[in-house]
């Protein structure tokens, strides 16, 4: 079965520009891009300024004259639920990143579902932070209806370190979690994304996720890690193969349940650090990869 690979750039632009990121992963063999808004939502950011939209325009013509459409993309994750619950919109640069995903000619925009830094130590405060994310969530509709812009939910993980054993699994790592909100947010313009890196910190079976998701699964995000190793930070984003996957059963999983989207990795590691022709070249290596595995 043929896919069209795709990478993220998020790191690589704060080394090598949005043009050179983008250049990078053109010649690295990569056929389409994870476009990164999340890196320009900064305060001082292009997505922050007035001209925000002629930026949005730039990267559109950028796109085409690489010929890398954007095929997905990534909003920020700068709001998150206050400690006490109260209840706050979505932040203006939301609704920005959902219009420019739309003039860059991308479908998918990828959210993380909000979280608060503490520990969720009972099933009522995790009952609340669903019932939260649902209301936030619906308030980002009419915006994704009129871009025509699908809202694809990413599993999360417990990044803080804040669950204690005993407690319920930290908010939306699971399956259940994922698939619960989604349906309970009610529309079609709802899917699901799944970091496979994510779910290997937390544990998770990634082939029965893929299962369980099936064809709600719209987007990917194909990192590798060793698990779960604090106090070290774990979510390091390595190409499939260098870390404790085991991608042959993922793959067989995304044949299994019919998967067409596109196969993306979100290369962060040290690659910021490296020369570009490093870089170009463990890029190729990973492109070829995804190429072997989807075979």
């Amino acid at each position: 079965m043929l896919y069209r690979i795709s990478c993220a750039t998020a790191s690589l632009c704060k080394a090598h520009g949005l043009e050179g990121a983008m250049r990078l992963v053109k010649d690295a063999g990569f056929q389409s891009l994870d476009f990164p808004f999340s890196t320009f939502s900064e305060p001082d950011g292009p997505m922050s300024g007035e001209d925000w939209r002629a930026w949005a325009r730039q990267v559109a013509r950028l796109s085409e004259q690489l010929g890398l459409p954007v095929t997905q993309a990534h909003a920020t994750w700068r709001q998150s639920i206050p400690a006490d619950l109260h209840y706050e919109p979505p932040q203006e640069i939301y609704f920005r990143t959902i219009e420019a995903c739309a003039i860059v000619g991308c479908r998918h925009l990828i959210f993380h579902p909000l979280r608060q830094a503490e520990r969720v130590d009972s099933l009522a405060l995790r009952s609340r932070i669903h019932d939260w994310n649902i209301r936030w969530f619906h308030d980002l509709l009419p915006a994704a209806e009129r871009f025509g812009v699908v809202i694809n939910l990413e599993n999360t993980f417990d990044s803080h370190h804040v669950q204690q054993p005993g407690d319920p699994p930290y908010p939306y790592t699971t399956a259940e979690d994922m698939l619960r909100l989604m349906r309970d947010i009610g529309s079609a313009r709802v899917q699901l994304c799944l970091d496979t890196g994510h779910a290997n910190i937390s544990g998770q079976d990634i082939p029965a996720m893929i299962r369980a998701f099936r064809g709600d699964l719209a987007t990917l995000h194909l990192n590798d890690n060793f698990g779960r190793i604090s106090p070290v930070y774990e979510d390091l984003h390595l190409f499939p193969g260098y870390g404790r996957i085991e991608w042959e059963g993922v793959f067989a999983a995304l044949r299994e349940t019919g998967y067409k989207g596109i196969l993306n990795i979100e290369p962060i590691g040290e690659l910021k650090r490296l020369p570009r022709e490093i870089c170009l070249v463990q890029l190729r290596a990973a492109a070829q990869t995804l190429e072997i595995l989807c075979r």
